[in-house]
């Protein structure tokens, strides 16, 4: 409680910057479903045995349909995704291309099965949350290493998209968390100090963004070892976005 009291005596919150996958979006119900497909889709494409997709998965950070938090699925970037894979394909035995673009390959193939995930928020309320921020005169943006078309899908799903100021992706014009590069923009787009911005996401990429922004970070996880990982490198964590009023209030 000892951050939570430093927030309440020297901050007034007037930005918040949210991850998107895990934070806004319910993880789980929409990324390893896709996932499942794109890789039978990845191995087709490369000419490789459907037998290696649990050891691609256990790369990626999915086993048995558990996440792993500090995974490139939820961590990493869809080049790091990428070369995660080829690295996994080449250790057992398959021959590619050295002019195979993987992350192209990846991307594609997530956005084609893309229908295989359902679109759920990560906590109830998250509209009437967002809102409410809005309400207080708070700006919001959403920093994420998932790319535009993902971003922008997930979000006008959710019916939040029209509440955030800014939204930063994985588009190849900015650097990608945990870059501090995006918080220095949000900050200099509105003026906003760097004691009156939070950071809310639930991985150590989004930890080590916060910490190299120079902001406040909470951490949102409900599984005990996710706290248990996020509460070295959060200043604060807690069971979901709708607790953000707790550090508010």
């Amino acid at each position: 409680m000892k951050s939570l009291k430093i927030l309440e005596k020297n901050m007034k919150i007037c930005g918040i910057i949210f991850d998107k996958d895990g934070t806004l979006l319910d993880f789980n119900k929409f990324w390893v479903s896709v996932t499942d497909k794109a890789i039978d889709e990845i191995l087709q494409k490369c000419g490789a045995d459907i037998s290696l997709k649990p050891k691609i998965l256990s790369a990626l950070g999915v086993i048995n349909s558990d996440v792993d938090i500090t995974g490139q699925l939820c961590s990493g970037t869809y080049e790091s995704m990428g070369r995660c894979i080829y690295e996994t394909l080449i250790e057992n035995g398959v021959k590619i291309s050295e002019n195979t673009d993987l992350k192209a390959v990846t991307v594609e193939a997530y956005h084609h099965n893309s229908h295989a995930g359902t679109v759920a928020p990560a906590c109830d309320g998250l509209a009437e949350i967002l809102k409410n921020l809005k309400m207080r005169g708070i700006r919001l943006a959403v920093i994420t290493t998932d790319d535009p078309y993902f971003t922008e899908r997930c979000l006008k799903k959710l019916s939040v998209h029209e509440f955030f100021d800014e939204i930063y992706t994985d588009d190849g014009v900015f650097p990608t968390k945990p870059n501090p590069f995006c918080i220095d923009k949000f900050c200099g787009d509105f003026n906003l100090g760097r004691k009156e911005v939070v950071m809310v996401g639930d991985t150590l990429t989004d930890t080590s963004f916060a910490k190299n922004g120079g902001i406040f970070c909470v951490g949102v996880a409900k599984a005990a070892r996710n706290k248990s990982v996020l509460s070295g490198n959060a200043d604060i964590v807690l069971d979901d976005v709708s607790h953000i009023f707790e550090i508010l209030d």
